[in-house]
């Protein structure tokens, strides 16, 4: 069971809000949280001058390192919030990140964002990390393409992210990476277009004819859904045909039938 920490210290007038990880905090100890939850975030991006003027001024609470490490360890020091054993752990914990690679930082904090749903600055910084794809391992390789086609999906770049689990798919063949293709193509496009991106990853047309259908009835049982149809009728009374919408919220959907979707597609 998680602890309860309850907050001490005053709390600041108003709240700040650190827009990368879109996080809000308002107390040290709503701070010292974030630290535990967020560490690579800060281990990498340190704290800017604006931040660091807010604990100052807010929360008396004065950060004079430039290093991110010391930095981390002047805020965890400056009350109880952690108890002596949890002190221990967490610098331990600081220390060993701050001992990884840079690549592995880099992959950590790309896993970070992809976690929270920041698929922008997720996908930014495994682009960032594909530069340096000679310090990675396969497997890796394999991981950062197949989330870099996340991300692009995630944003309705379809076509950018099928180009990336197609190249995943070439290094290793995944299910889970064939899915995320699969449903990238039908959202992107007709029949048509979703066999020959079929073929692309060596398909036979019969294969996809399987794969399109069971997609499609699957989304014929969502657009029924109670939930969908609400949906729906919100966006009749727009009085204007949003095709864009419908997708999205089917492409919504998608993703929540996935890991209940019992029957072997492919």
């Amino acid at each position: 069971m998680s602890k309860i920490v309850l907050c001490e210290t005053q709390e600041a007038s108003v709240s700040y809000r650190i827009e990368k990880i879109n996080q809000t905090f308002q107390s040290y100890e709503e701070f010292c949280w974030l630290l535990e939850h967020y560490l690579i975030f800060f281990l990498t991006e340190g704290l800017d001058h604006s931040l660091k003027a807010y604990l100052k001024e807010e929360l008396n609470l004065s950060v004079k390192s430039d290093d991110t490490v010391q930095q981390v360890k002047e805020i965890v020091n400056f009350r109880n919030y952690f108890n002596a054993d949890e002190k221990i752990l967490f610098q331990q914990k600081l220390r060993t990140t701050y001992l990884y690679s840079a690549a592995r930082k880099q992959k950590l904090l790309a896993d970070l964002y992809l976690k929270h749903q920041l698929y922008l600055s997720a996908l930014l910084a495994y682009q960032k990390l594909w530069k340096t794809a000679g310090q990675l391992r396969p497997s890796e390789k394999v991981e950062v393409l197949y989330h870099m086609g996340l991300c692009q999906s995630r944003m309705f770049c379809f076509e950018e992210a099928k180009e990336c689990f197609q190249k995943a798919l070439m290094q290793k063949e995944q299910k889970e990476i064939q899915e995320a293709y699969f449903t990238a193509a039908y959202l992107s496009g007709d029949y048509h277009s979703f066999v020959e991106d079929g073929k692309k990853i060596s398909f036979s047309e019969e294969r996809c004819k399987v794969i399109y259908d069971n997609i499609k009835q699957r989304e014929q049982e969502i657009r029924e859904q109670e939930s969908f149809v609400k949906l729906r009728k919100i966006d009749y009374h727009r009085k204007k045909a949003d095709d864009i919408m419908t997708r999205r919220l089917t492409k919504a959907m998608l993703g929540k039938w996935k890991d209940e979707y019992k029957a072997e597609i492919i």
